[in-house]
């Protein structure tokens, strides 16, 4: 009797021993199967790297060819003059309920466009670790990097955390590239210059408190949004005034320099003259209008900059103009004759100065148009 005990005890331990040994290894990293692999095959990318939504979908595919399942949990962007790289990490856990995990880097050289090692590792899931929640941004990393800046990235489904020269800095405090964006007709961005550097134009906007950057070595063309004139990049200042959304219809980046005074009404007088200005920065008021006879009156208006938020203290100025028998005269209650210009002196919606006489102690109205009242 106690022999067959004893061989049943023995039997138990071989049974129940296997057992005990099989749950430890399964649950133990030092035991638990893990398969590590290195792969050198290369893809080109034709996506925008920097763009998370169409890298995403790219690289989704290929990380699938090596493992269903796998999502994008994890990206980091390493960007220097001489050398920019990007990582992207594809990680899946869900395994019907089994302690196992599988994580996919895919390395990328960025200025070749194509992969350069990718590494596959799976097994338990204490030691293939990973990000387990799936980004779903859209935005354009692009957004963040600057050309003298080195600059690193990561993303995760939680955050974009930025390194700038080394230094961690809050997305909010961060300077957005936008010459992407304008280029691609997008976007519209304004505000008031902070900085000019070799490489770009720094901006913010006030409403939004956001900052922007512009490169210079760009093919943008700038212009005077007062005068219409070119202007180089010499020429544009901090604390001047920079619209992008002019570029959508014009092809050019509107600036508007935050000047007063003499220098300030030299640049209205222009506006008025223009025949399809970008800007209309000026808009006048009637104060007074001298019937001087059926050919003549003189007209005399008051006149400030129309985008005051930028430029508080420009000025606000008086001028006498001339309307004679070659103005063309539009008012919506009928009035196109001189002698009845009183009557609405005071509605004025538009007048245009011959350019030839901006520079006269009177210039002459080509064309004037009144609301008359209504």
């Amino acid at each position: 009797m106690k022999k067959k005990v004893s061989i049943a005890i023995i039997v138990s331990f071989i049974i129940i021993i296997p057992i005990i040994f099989y749950n430890f290894t399964k649950n133990n990293d030092d035991f638990a199967p893990y398969i590590n692999k290195e792969y050198d095959k290369v893809y080109d990318i034709h996506s925008d790297i920097y763009d998370l939504s169409e890298i995403k979908r790219e690289l989704t595919e290929i990380a699938q060819e090596y493992e269903e399942g796998l999502k994008l949990t994890f990206a980091q962007y390493d960007i220097e003059e001489s050398n920019k790289k990007a990582q992207f990490q594809f990680y899946k856990n869900n395994y019907d309920g089994q302690n196992k995990a599988c994580l996919l880097t895919i390395n990328i050289d960025i200025d070749e466009n194509k992969t350069t090692k990718i590494k596959y590792e799976k097994g338990h899931g204490k030691r293939v670790n990973g990000y387990s929640n799936e980004i779903n941004s859209s935005e354009k990393i692009s957004d963040y990097i600057n050309p003298n800046e080195n600059t690193k990235i990561i993303v995760t489904s939680e955050e974009i955390t930025i390194y700038k020269n080394g230094q961690k800095i809050e997305k909010k405090d961060s300077i957005k590239n936008i010459t992407n964006d304008i280029e691609e007709n997008s976007y519209s961005y304004n505000g008031v210059i902070t900085e000019i550097n070799s490489n770009n134009i720094v901006f913010e906007n006030h409403s939004n408190n956001e900052k922007y950057s512009i490169d210079i070595n760009s093919n943008f063309k700038f212009i005077n949004g007062r005068t219409n004139e070119e202007m180089n990049i010499n020429d544009i200042k901090v604390d001047y005034y920079i619209d992008a959304y002019t570029y959508e219809k014009s092809k050019v980046i509107t600036i508007l320099s935050n000047i007063k005074e003499e220098e300030l009404k030299k640049e209205l007088m222009k506006n008025f003259a223009l025949e399809n200005p970008l800007y209309l920065t000026v808009s006048p008021v009637g104060t007074n209008m001298e019937i001087v006879n059926k050919d003549k009156a003189i007209l005399t208006i008051t006149f400030d900059d129309l985008l005051p938020d930028y430029n508080t203290d420009g000025g606000k100025f008086e001028m006498k103009v001339e309307i004679n028998s070659d103005t063309v005269i539009e008012c919506k209650g009928g009035i196109n004759k001189i002698e009845q210009l009183d009557e609405v002196a005071l509605d004025i919606i538009k007048i245009k100065l011959d350019k030839n006489t901006i520079d006269n102690e009177i210039p002459i109205v080509t064309y004037f148009m009144s609301s008359n009242g209504n």
